[in-house]
C-alpha cells in the first residue's frame, strides 16, 4: 500500500488532496518513507502516520497535518509555515532549523522533540 500512496503523492499536492477526498476510507500510513526535499505545499496529511519518516527540507507550508503522527520523524529544515498541526504527535521528532511561522500547534504533543535552531516556535 505504501508504494501506491507514494505513486499518488508523486503527482503533487493538488492531485493527492483530490485522491484523499475520493478515498477517505484509505488509512494513510507512510511510516519510514523518505519525502526529503519534496514540495508538498497545502498537502492533506491529516490523521496520517509518518512515524520515523524523513521530511528533511520538505515544504509543508499551509499543510493540513492535524492529528498526524510524526513520532521520531526527521523534519530538519522543514518549512511548516502556517501548517495546521493541531493534535499532531511530534514525540522525539527532529525539528532542527524548521520554520514554524504561523503554524498552529494547538494540542500538539512535541515533548522530547529537538527544536534546536527552529524558527518561530510557539510557546507551549
Amino acid at each position: 500500500m505504501t508504494d501506491r500512496l507514494l505513486k499518488v503523492l508523486g503527482f503533487g499536492s493538488s492531485f493527492w488532496n483530490i485522491w484523499r477526498q475520493e478515498h477517505a476510507e484509505v488509512p494513510i500510513v507512510l511510516d519510514g518513507v523518505d519525502l526529503s526535499g519534496m514540495i508538498l505545499t497545502g498537502i492533506d496529511f491529516s490523521g496520517a502516520s509518518l512515524r520515523g519518516a524523513r521530511l528533511h527540507a520538505t515544504n509543508l507550508m499551509n499543510a493540513d497535518l492535524r492529528r498526524a503522527d510524526f513520532t521520531n520523524a526527521d523534519l530538519t529544515e522543514a518549512d511548516l509555515i502556517s501548517a495546521k498541526l493541531q493534535g499532531a504527535v511530534l514525540k522525539g521528532a527532529t525539528l532542527k532549523e524548521a520554520d514554524l511561522l504561523g503554524a498552529d500547534l494547538g494540542d500538539a504533543v512535541y515533548t522530547l522533540s529537538d527544536l534546536t535552531g527552529a524558527l518561530h516556535v510557539p510557546e507551549q
